[in-house]
């Protein structure tokens, strides 16, 4: 009798070990077919996964970790430390375990059973990296220069990951030096995939591909995240939990449903060749680039539907902390009471935002933001409510700088519905393509809301523009602050005395003015 219970025993053992392994080799299946690469990048690579035997098959609790235990680190640790330099799989059965930071080491898969769910220590019991220290660890990292690692789930609604954040937020609130670690940070490495599974309430950042341009070549499919937002007034709001955030090249991201606090998913610096598709946002800031944006060009959003969302395409950079940033396309996506559909600023740092005729001027650098070669193509936009502010809530806000402007973006069949006019400042060769249509709800003659330096070619709603003419005015007493083309001021002056100087154009009272 002893015999054929453990002979049963070890049957459904295997069974489950092959049903897990036919899963795995499937999933990799999908994923090369799903790839998805545009024309002339290179394709992600994916992790190459072990063979998966119950020899290399380690569950958590054959090394003391409990669902009663109030911290189940060291047991999970030890588990992880335990898959063989091979490759292998580690197990979390269903239930919930309670643990604090761990690592991955290379060719791991950690493996989250339906109804598992991997819980943060509570804030004031989750370590911090000293004992005087204000700075959180990330909950699952990997070793330095981990590959090929995976973390999958076996069903996305029941595979979870819980930040427990309520208390991180509140603790934020109190002290914004506070440094949260991610819930899953995949940094210096490559070939990393997560895939199936849902990480709610973070502390701060749910997911993170990449480190100062170290990590590279990862993957994020079927992941739901969800935090609350950071506005809302019917709960504790989230704060600064990015959904997923890259900082290396060579990232996929798709079929993924994020509802947060923050950046929806954000590109920062040494993002490149970063493709994100069919996904939906609700809550959050949206499709984002910045604020740091060094060393970023080549990225696609596409197929993305975005609801509630306080941003649609959002590139957002300063003075310090960016650089040439191009080849950006937005495409095949629509909006639905967003607030700001298409917004690029290189003004971040500052939270009130200087009054175009007087943005003051500074030297260019190789940080300097510049913006250009930026596609916006087949997007619909509607809802947007009206909000009394000079910075926000426009259909369009496209805001550079007097040294270097952003240039070279076309909107192509674009329709946005709001109920003021574009915002435009300090920008060239904005270019209304094939049936582009800005709709003001609240003044229909009322198309542009500001223009400064600011170059719009082609229709919107059947409306030239023409803000890049330049003409003669008559001469008056009036006075004005007077500026360069490259908005470097040159003091007061009536336009009698303006006439006076050396040919070229100037900006009187925010007024192009060419002196002959």
């Amino acid at each position: 009798m002893k015999t054929n219970l453990l002979q049963r025993t070890f049957f459904l053992s295997l069974l489950t070990l092959l049903s897990i392994r036919g899963e795995a080799d499937n999933h990799v299946v999908a994923e090369q077919t799903s790839q998805n690469t545009p024309e002339g990048w290179q394709t992600v690579n994916l992790p190459i996964i072990p063979d998966i035997t119950p020899h290399n098959t380690i569950y958590i609790t054959d090394y003391g970790a409990t669902i009663s235990s109030a911290d189940n680190t060291i047991a999970i640790q030890k588990a992880l430390n335990a898959v063989p330099a091979s490759g292998g799989m580690v197990v979390i059965p269903a239930g919930e375990w309670l643990c604090g930071p761990v690592k991955l080491k290379s060719k791991t898969i950690l493996h989250l059973a339906a109804h598992a769910t991997l819980k943060l220590l509570p804030y004031g019991i989750y370590p911090a990296i000293t004992s005087s220290s204000i700075k959180f660890d990330n909950f699952i990292d990997v070793q330095k220069n981990a590959t090929d690692i995976i973390i999958e789930g076996e069903d996305k609604y029941t595979s979870l990951f819980d930040g427990q954040g309520k208390e991180w937020w509140i603790a934020y609130e109190n002290n914004k030096s506070i440094s949260r670690g991610a819930v899953i940070r995949m940094s210096k490495g490559t070939r990393f995939l997560i895939r199936n599974v849902m990480v709610k309430n973070a502390p701060g950042v749910n997911i993170s591909i990449g480190q100062n341009g170290k990590g590279s070549h990862g993957t994020v499919h079927d992941v739901i995240i969800r935090e609350p937002a950071s506005t809302t007034k019917t709960e504790q709001p989230s704060h600064n939990t990015d959904g997923i955030s890259v900082w290396g090249p060579y990232v996929n991201i798709y079929n993924c449903d994020i509802d947060n606090g923050d950046d929806n998913v954000v590109v920062d610096s040494d993002g490149r060749f970063v493709h994100v598709w069919n996904c939906t946002f609700g809550n959050g800031h949206g499709a984002s680039m910045g604020s740091y944006t060094s060393n970023m060009h080549d990225i696609l959003w596409e197929n993305i539907n975005f609801f509630n969302t306080e941003s649609g395409f959002r590139l957002k950079s300063q003075r310090g902390r960016s650089g040439d940033v191009y080849n950006i396309t937005f495409r095949n996506c629509m909006m639905k009471n967003v607030n700001n559909p298409i917004y690029i600023e290189c003004w971040y740092d500052k939270s009130i935002k200087p009054e175009p005729p007087y943005a003051p001027s500074a030297l260019q650098t190789s940080t300097t933001p510049n913006f250009h070669d930026i596609l916006i193509q087949n997007v619909t936009s509607v809802g947007t409510p009206y909000k009394k502010s000079s910075k926000s809530n426009f259909p369009v806000y496209i805001y550079g700088l007097p040294e270097e402007h952003v240039r070279n973006i076309t909107f192509d069949n674009v329709l946005v519905q709001a109920e003021k006019g574009m915002f435009v400042a300090y920008c060239d060769n904005i270019n209304f393509i094939n049936g582009c249509k800005i709709i003001n709800s609240k003044s229909t003659s009322k198309i542009i809301e500001e223009q400064y330096q600011a170059e719009i070619i082609g229709n919107c709603n059947s409306y030239v523009t023409g803000i890049n003419t330049v003409s003669m005015t008559t001469s008056t007493d009036s006075s004005a602050k007077v500026y360069d083309v490259q908005g470097h001021y040159l003091g007061v002056m009536t336009q009698n005395q303006l006439l006076k100087k050396k040919p070229g154009i100037y900006l009187w009272n925010s007024k192009k003015i060419l002196v002959r």
